[in-house]
This record gives structure tokens, C-alpha cells and sequence, in this order.
């Protein structure tokens, strides 16, 4: 006859939890050195990336509250907790692990909520003391995000990382200069590219780290100015309220509101008495579930179909400078009639710029 295995051995106690008995049931209680610094959600844990989240909480507080671990799983009960150091974690990811995670947006952010949850009834015969337990749990993303980018890095691009406080998560935005029509060379041959002004720009604006399955990137506004402020006076309009500016025909809205990805391309033109341009954009992002984020640009209307505010909000990103050698004589070119002229080569610089969240 073989002896009953040790059931507190199959547990694996860490050194601040020690193995018992409740109701009728072993389980790691606390030590009475643990430290218990938010005890009443037994010491919860969130981590939020990109389309993901993991949720984390004290074996041992949950079995003295009377939750065993193998009873709590996730929305979907499939999903279930796995131990790691005395810490009963969850995982869900928006690719082939949700878990019965939803989406929802309040206007200025989209959130990714689920819940642990589990039942127990430690009696099991004539009565029941069934106890219940849900812990509703969020990751938190910004629809608002802003950047700013000079063009010449290798390759040419910028980037901003934001990370909230614990339990929000972070994702990345990416402004992009391309030099060809189908989006597959970057300006990316060294800090200094020339160009020439009516020569064609193509511009690609990218959001990663979130599902495109049900987020798409959208250009607002897009427009020019000779120095690296936004809200400088002098400027040229090329995208505005999604659609391009009917007094600059160059400029091409390639994708605007069906993917991560938006595009547009426009002719490059210099500022009169000014040897330099920045250009600066406004996005947002949007939920595609209600299927209204495309931009719906008529010729001859300017103005796009109107949307719920609540399924998007904006952002700030900039491009530049675009410079003009200064030993070289160059004709400026005023925007308002700067499709069709040519003018000398203009320099384009690329460096990261500081970025400047919009409020």
C-alpha cells in the first residue's frame, strides 16, 4: 500500500505563504511577515501592451478570502489563471487569446475590459454558502496622442511611446516620408535628401500596437509652415476636415480611416522670403465597428460626412524641415500657385522633434 501523496508538496508554498487547510480544501495562506499592501483586491497587479493585457493577484489573500484558484477564470471560463511565484496571473491578447475581452471607447480612450471571476461552495450537501467573487478589470488606451518628426533619421520616421499609470496601456504612432508612389522607399539615404520643389512627397502615418481589426488611423488636417511651430501665422492648408484643400490640387489622399494606415502625397513648394517648411498633421484614431471612420471626400464639397465624436479624438504630429540650400538661388514658390512651377532643389533634414501631447 503506497502512501498518500502530500498535498501541500503538489501546491509549492513560496517562503511567504505556508500550507493549510480550509474547508476541507489546502491551499498557501499568508505568512504573518507578508506584506499586504492592498489587501481588499487581494494585491492586484495590471499590465497593459499594445492589444493585450495581464492581470495578476496573491494566492495566498484569495485563498483566505475562500477562492481556491483552480475556481476563478476569465469572462470566457476557459481562460484560466496561471501560478507564478505565489501570484495567480491572467493573460488575454486580442489576437487568439481574448478570453471574452471587450472593446469599448468613451471619447477619449478605448478600453479593453474582462473580469475574474469563480464561484465556491464549500458545503456541497444539504445547503449552500456559495460564494461569488468578480473582479472587473480595464486596460486603457489614449485615443489622443501626439508627435512630432524632422525628416533624415535612418530610416526616416519618428515615434512616441506613452506610458500611463499602471493598468493603462501604451502603443505607437509613426509619421513616415516615402519617395515613391507605392510606400516602399523611405527617405532614409542619410541625414541629408534633396528634393526638388514640385517634386512629390508621400507621406505615411502609421499606429501600431493596436488591433487593426478594429482601429483605424485618421488624417484630420494636414498643413505647411516655414518655421517649426503649428500655430505659426504663416501656413498652407493640404488636408482639411479629412479631405485635401480644393486650392492645392496636388495633394493625393491615398487612405484616410480604413486601417492603421493613412497616406497622402503632395508637391513640394517652398514659402516666399522663408528657406524652410515644417509639416504638421492632426489624427485621430477610431473604432471601426460602427463602420463610419473612412473619410468621404466629393469634388467640388469640402466638408465630410459627419461622425460620433465619442469614437475618436485628436492628435498632434509634425514634418520637417524641408530646407532650401543656401548657396544655391532658388525661386520661392507662393502655395496658392504652386502646382505646375519649379524651383531649385530644397533640402530635406530629418531629427526627432519633442513631443507635445495635445489637450
Amino acid at each position: 500500500m503506497t502512501a498518500e501523496s502530500d498535498p501541500c508538496e503538489q501546491l509549492n508554498c513560496t517562503e511567504y505563504e505556508w500550507c493549510g487547510k480550509k474547508h476541507g480544501v489546502y491551499g498557501c495562506f499568508c505568512d504573518e511577515d507578508y506584506h499586504r499592501p492592498n489587501n481588499e483586491s487581494f494585491d492586484s497587479s495590471i499590465s497593459c501592451s499594445n492589444s493585450s493585457g495581464t492581470m495578476s493577484l496573491s494566492r495566498c489573500q484569495l485563498f483566505e478570502a475562500g477562492f481556491h484558484s483552480s475556481a476563478l477564470h476569465l469572462r470566457d471560463d476557459s481562460c484560466k489563471g496561471t501560478l507564478q511565484d505565489g501570484r495567480l496571473v491572467f493573460r488575454f491578447n486580442n489576437d487568439d487569446h481574448l478570453c471574452g475581452t471587450a472593446l469599448r471607447s468613451n471619447g477619449t480612450h478605448f478600453i479593453y475590459e474582462n473580469i475574474i471571476q469563480g464561484d465556491v461552495d464549500p458545503h456541497r450537501g444539504l445547503i449552500s454558502r456559495q460564494r461569488n467573487i468578480q473582479l472587473r478589470f480595464c486596460c486603457v488606451y489614449p485615443l489622443i496622442q501626439a508627435l512630432s518628426m524632422d525628416v533624415g533619421i535612418n530610416p526616416v520616421e519618428s515615434i512616441v511611446r506613452k506610458k500611463l499609470p499602471i493598468g493603462h496601456g501604451h502603443y505607437h504612432v509613426r509619421m513616415i516620408p516615402y519617395q515613391d508612389a507605392g510606400f516602399h522607399y523611405p527617405l532614409a539615404s542619410g541625414r541629408i535628401i534633396e528634393m526638388e520643389v514640385d517634386q512629390r512627397l508621400y507621406v505615411e502615418i502609421r499606429t501600431e500596437g493596436v488591433d487593426g481589426r478594429q482601429i483605424s488611423t485618421i488624417v484630420d488636417s494636414c498643413w505647411a509652415t516655414p518655421v517649426n511651430v503649428a500655430s505659426y501665422p504663416v501656413r498652407w492648408d493640404l488636408i482639411h476636415e479629412e479631405c485635401p484643400n480644393p486650392a492645392d490640387g496636388t495633394v493625393e489622399l491615398v487612405a484616410n480611416g480604413i486601417s492603421t494606415v493613412a497616406r497622402f502625397s503632395f508637391k513640394m513648394f517652398t514659402f516666399n522670403n522663408f528657406s524652410s517648411i515644417y509639416l504638421h498633421c492632426q489624427v485621430h484614431l477610431c473604432l471601426l465597428r460602427h463602420n463610419n471612420c473612412a473619410a468621404h471626400c466629393y469634388p467640388g464639397h469640402h466638408n465630410r460626412v459627419a461622425r460620433d465624436v465619442s469614437q475618436h479624438a485628436m492628435t498632434g504630429i509634425s514634418l520637417g524641415p524641408l530646407t532650401m540650400p543656401l548657396n544655391r538661388k532658388a525661386r520661392m514658390v507662393n502655395p496658392s500657385s504652386a502646382s505646375g512651377q519649379l524651383a531649385s532643389l530644397v533640402t530635406l533634414l530629418v531629427s526627432l522633434l519633442t513631443i507635445k501631447t495635445l489637450v
